[in-house]
């Protein structure tokens, strides 16, 4: 979310944030024209995209009057659709009654669209003299459920309530649910601030600030990280080719060091991008893939690891052929994390099968393994940045960012994973991937070039076990 300071247009009120939710009780139309014009003429001068519902008490044409009387060029605004008039019927009411669920859905449409059509936000106002007294307390309810939504948009709001329709207990809750209320007072609007609601609002916007600034940090860190580590490990490939030249002990060493530096690479790349992905820069370029035969030679190509820690690792699939559009590169890293995390976790004489199943409009991707499996209480966790199953260290080595990753490459795949798994018997992966497919795609050339880079990414990955 955009957290830079917004012209209310609202004397005694001045700038805020998105997320603003902002209320007045008026004793007039003419009290909320004198508001909510000013507080529209702000959001469109200000490149926001402005939606004004309407109740029975004003009409269309009656807004477009008062909003002329302070600008001459209202019918461009409307002409543009950067301004919007509507009844409250499109947003609130469905078969008849007032629909909680329809209204949340119409917000999250015109912020999507705002954005979409190049505005910097949404900015509306919302008249609930429609609003029946059997809806009151349902009202209340959806208000402090919005409250807790909108600091998350870029969104403001202005919601106006008729005073003579509000008794005391309502006026109360309508203070509770705003980060404003605007009420008049021997004709003269004064403000009423919730304190405790902007303390939140502020406070969400600073954890806002100090997330992207941490993951700004994170991503100037390890691109730094990663020239040194470069120079290492190039200096450590010089010294393999000469390992005639050195003795058992130093050799030793040597792949001590390399491992080590895969390591490192390891998780530098996976804190670049979980970063990215936070940040929502990360790309993934889609091609036409074999699936069944990429997956398959990936298995094929860790067997042999596998195999010096004795453990036996076969491929299986109910068809021999399934085509799909998706990221190779991103699969062959999913699957080796997974199958990393497999052999990490299965002792010797274990196994760990990989298997793909044809669903129809999905495909579904399992790595089994019969290993020591995750506690029940565990398992809802392990997708989660940083955590581990098992926080020794003396017995698995490893960032906790590993799955987290796994889990939002899938989802870059518009795919989903989950987990099956009994401590003591074993876990079961099950990733489920859309089946589309693009048009004159040649698959060659990213099938060589995944083929060549193998045997360096079994290290990177494979480098914790």
């Amino acid at each position: 979310m955009d957290d830079s300071l917004r012209t209310s247009g609202i004397e005694n009120i001045g700038k805020i944030y998105w997320g603003t939710h902002i209320a007045q009780l008026y004793d007039s139309v003419e009290d909320f024209f004198n508001i909510s014009v000013p507080y529209i003429m702000s959001g469109l001068k200000s490149n926001e995209l402005c939606l004004w519902i309407y109740s029975q008490n004003t009409s269309f044409d009656e807004i477009i009057k008062f909003l002329e009387v302070h600008m001459v060029d209202v019918d461009s605004y409307v002409k543009s659709g950067q301004l919007i008039l509507i009844p409250y019927t499109e947003i609130y009411i469905e078969d008849d009654s007032f629909n909680e669920v329809r209204a949340n859905r119409q917000w999250k449409h015109y912020v999507e669209r705002a954005l979409k059509e190049g505005y910097d936000g949404l900015r509306a106002v919302a008249d609930t003299y429609w609003l029946e007294k059997s809806y009151y307390r349902t009202f209340e309810r959806y208000e402090n459920n919005i409250q807790k939504i909108i600091p998350e948009m870029n969104f403001i709001v202005l919601c106006l309530y008729d005073a003579s329709k509000s008794d005391t207990l309502q006026i109360a809750e309508i203070i509770k649910n705003h980060s404003y209320v605007i009420i008049k007072s021997d004709d003269k609007y004064e403000i009423v601030k919730n304190v405790e609601l902007l303390i939140k609002d502020r406070q969400l916007l600073q954890a806002h600030e100090y997330d992207r600034l941490k993951n700004e940090f994170m991503a100037n860190v390890s691109h730094e990280l990663r020239t040194p580590l470069n120079v290492i490990l190039g200096t450590v490939q010089l010294l393999e080719l000469k390992k005639t030249d050195v003795d058992i002990k130093e050799h030793k060493y040597i792949k001590i060091l390399k491992q080590n530096c895969y390591r490192l690479v390891r998780l530098i790349n996976n804190v670049i991008d979980i970063t990215k992905i936070d940040a929502d820069f990360y790309k993934i370029k889609k091609q036409n893939c074999d699936i069944v035969n990429f997956v398959e030679e990936i298995t094929v190509s860790v067997a042999e690891y596998a195999l010096s820690k004795e453990i036996t690792v076969v491929f299986d699939a109910d068809t021999k052929q399934k085509v799909i559009n998706c990221d190779p590169d991103q699969i062959e890293r999913i699957v080796l994390n997974l199958l990393s995390n497999a052999i990490k976790f299965t002792p010797a004489g274990g196994k760990i099968s990989v298997l793909v199943h044809d669903k129809g409009e999905k495909i579904e991707l399992i790595v089994k393994d019969n290993g020591i499996g995750i506690p029940k209480d565990k398992q809802k966790s392990i997708f989660k940045r940083f955590e581990q199953v098992d926080k020794s260290l003396s017995r698995h080595e490893g960032s906790g960012i590993g799955l987290s990753l796994v889990k939002a490459l899938v989802e870059k795949h518009d795919g989903n994973i989950a987990v099956n798994s009994e401590e003591n018997k074993g876990s079961e992966f099950i990733i489920g991937l859309p089946c589309n497919i693009q048009n004159s795609e040649s698959e060659e050339s990213w099938i060589v070039q995944s083929l060549l880079k193998r045997p360096e990414k079994i290290k990177i990955e494979f480098s914790d076990i």
